[in-house]
């Protein structure tokens, strides 16, 4: 199975410095990745709402290098959220992915009704499995 597969993905984001407890879960869905291109939709954890997903997924053999981008809201302000690191697979596991996010303050609203409680200059990891 390719990493760069047109499959879902699940995201837990930890904040630096705080608790792997502190998570915030977000879904990728209808992931489509064309010549490196990828879309699809990031929901919350619950499902209810989303926001559009823009990336890259670069395969380089066993791993591959893998970027995304979003939208979400707190509760003040919109904030773009940005995903990069490494997408890899073991043998015989589901295809897994590490990196790093940081969030962005907004120039501009554009519509999201993703929730979170980042807010612009946090940073921290990201990790995630791919659907089955």
């Amino acid at each position: 199975m390719s990493i760069c597969a047109d499959k879902d993905w699940t995201m837990d984001l930890v904040k630096d410095n705080e608790s792997p407890n502190e998570k915030e879960t977000f879904n990728f869905r209808d992931i489509r990745v064309v010549n490196g291109v990828l879309t699809g939709r990031v929901y919350d954890a619950k499902n209810l709402h989303y926001s559009y997903l823009w990336g890259s997924c670069f395969s380089l053999g066993p791993v591959a290098h893998m970027t995304f981008f979003f939208t979400a809201v707190n509760d003040t302000k919109y904030v773009d959220i940005v995903l990069s690191g490494v997408g890899f697979q073991l043998p015989g596991e589901q295809p897994r992915f590490n990196g790093r996010f940081e969030v962005l303050e907004r120039p501009s609203q554009l519509q999201s009704e993703v929730p979170t409680g980042f807010d612009p200059g946090d940073t921290g990891t990201g990790t995630g499995m791919q659907a089955m």
